[in-house]
């Protein structure tokens, strides 16, 4: 049976007496998030197949309005994996572990009162290491990339503090390069690297659409 759990955070401040506004200038905004998504699976017969499969990650960000309506934002996210397989009491495990951070500045335009729409610019750096455990030859993956990418986004400011925003999980029109290196435990070293365009969001645009919430400071 498989389970996941998306929790979704904002942090809430104490608020003074002024008020905020979206998109005025020097307004400031936070967001946080956390992804939680545990599930296992049992083969028949006897069950010798298993599988236990672990995501975590955290994401926080940091915005501020340098002039009306344009936007200038910071990402930082960490993930953890563990992927657990078990075949005839052989247990294979891979543990992963990730740092990415972002930049973005995003234009909007005021479509009616308290409604906006975005066009945001803006890429991101990542780093990602996998370890493979409790096999005879481990395998340590380390992976490096660098993305460039253009996306929309839907803002409505629901209350003077939150805004909530419809956005896609992955850009339009993305521009990235990749590096990886493979190492075994006899030391024998692999590498690949590579540069690719994707519109990965037009493969299955309503599975890549995601509710957020920003936190308007004063």
């Amino acid at each position: 049976m498989k389970k996941t759990l998306l929790l979704t955070f904002s942090f809430f401040l104490f608020s003074g007496l002024l008020k905020a506004q979206f998109g005025s200038i020097n307004q400031q905004l936070i967001n946080g998030s956390i992804i939680l998504s545990p599930n296992s699976s049992k083969s028949q017969p006897n069950f010798t197949n298993q599988q236990n499969n672990l995501f975590l990650g955290l994401g926080f960000g940091y915005g501020r309005f340098n002039k009306k309506n344009i936007l200038t934002f910071f990402s930082l996210g960490y993930n953890y994996s563990n992927f657990k397989n078990l075949n005839n009491n052989q247990e294979v495990s891979n543990v992963g572990n990730g740092f990415n951070v972002g930049y973005r500045q995003v234009r909007f335009k005021e479509l009616a009162k308290k409604l906006f729409i975005g066009l945001s610019f803006g890429g991101g750096f990542n780093i990602q290491t996998n370890t493979q455990k409790l096999v005879s030859n481990p395998l340590r993956t380390n992976s490096y990339g660098m993305n460039l990418g253009i996306a929309p986004v839907l803002s409505y400011q629901i209350t003077e503090r939150l805004v909530v925003n419809l956005q896609p999980n992955t850009s339009f029109a993305d521009i990235n390069y990749s590096y990886s290196s493979t190492k075994d435990n006899t030391g024998v070293l692999s590498k690949t690297s590579g540069v690719n365009f994707s519109a990965g969001f037009f493969n299955a645009p309503l599975n890549n659409l995601s509710f957020g919430i920003n936190y308007l400071l004063k």
